[in-house]
């Protein structure tokens, strides 16, 4: 068994494939590098339509402006979205639609019905977002944490005093955040800031379908347990940009000019069991 395991992922190699290697033969996956799609400028923050089967992503138009892009999986189609000035931030909820925000403000996408609305907010420059029950969003140049509800915008207040580049909301409603100082987490129902971990530096966060929190850092890709201290690389990859998960729960990612999609070997596979056993 460890002898066939060995010859498939020597194989893959061979073939140009990736591979998480871990501790022994038994226990290493391999993982398809697949080029979705080439752009001469950085393409960016990244979000993903499962009913659609679309990736949404911000790139850098060359011009001091961020467009967004879409590009469908089933028929390889990129398309420069139109209507949306400066769609720096993007987010999907929990419906398949998509949030973009910038110097502009907000907007929803519905893929579906095609239907694009600005929500009703100004004097808002939105570095990062993320939509849960609520629509969180931090704030250029502040880099404090917001949400809109009810058309009102609000802090959050326990955040109020620290400075955010990313966050995340998990499937337990922990909160957890990178800056130049490092990663932090907030238990569900605590009023207590963590600092979990400062190096290696971080560059991006993101959450799985199953609402795990991954990170991308200068020496590759890390993902948190459920045991909030717990933060274990899996992926040697340097030069991400950003993270999404495709519908599948495949890891998508962006360099400086290139989107990648990891698709395991075996359907059996999964990145997160992965790299915490």
């Amino acid at each position: 068994m460890v002898i066939a395991i060995k010859e498939m992922i020597n194989s893959a190699i061979n073939q140009n494939k990736i591979c998480d290697l871990l501790t022994d033969y038994s226990s290493r996956r391999c993982y398809i590098k697949e080029n979705l799609a080439s752009l001469a400028h950085s393409p960016n923050q990244l979000a993903f339509s499962g009913v659609t089967n679309t990736l949404y992503f911000s790139f850098d138009s060359g011009q001091g402006e961020y467009l967004p892009a879409s590009f469908n999986i089933d028929t390889r189609r990129l398309t420069v979205l139109k209507g949306i000035k400066d769609a720096f931030a993007m987010a999907s909820d929990s419906a398949n639609e998509i949030y973009f925000g910038g110097s502009h403000g907000i907007y929803k996408y519905s893929p579906i019905s095609r239907s694009l609305k600005r929500l009703g907010v100004s004097n808002l420059d939105i570095w990062w977002i993320q939509v849960k029950s609520k629509i969180y969003f931090i704030k250029f140049p502040s880099l404090k944490l917001y949400y809109y509800e009810n058309r009102k915008i609000k802090s959050v207040s326990l955040l109020r005093n620290s400075t955010i580049n990313q966050f995340v909301i998990d499937s337990d409603d922990n909160i957890f955040f990178i800056n130049s100082t490092g990663l932090f987490g907030v238990q569900n129902g605590s009023s207590n800031i963590v600092f979990m971990k400062k190096d290696p530096r971080y560059y991006g966060i993101a959450l799985d379908n199953a609402g795990h929190v991954y990170l991308c850092c200068e020496d590759g890709v890390y993902v948190v347990g459920k045991m909030l201290q717990k933060v274990k690389k899996f992926l040697n990859i340097h030069g991400i940009m950003g993270m999404t998960f495709d519908k599948d729960n495949n890891l998508i990612y962006s360099d400086s000019h290139d989107i990648f999609r990891l698709k395991p070997v075996s359907k059996y596979d999964s990145i997160y069991d992965n790299a915490m056993n």
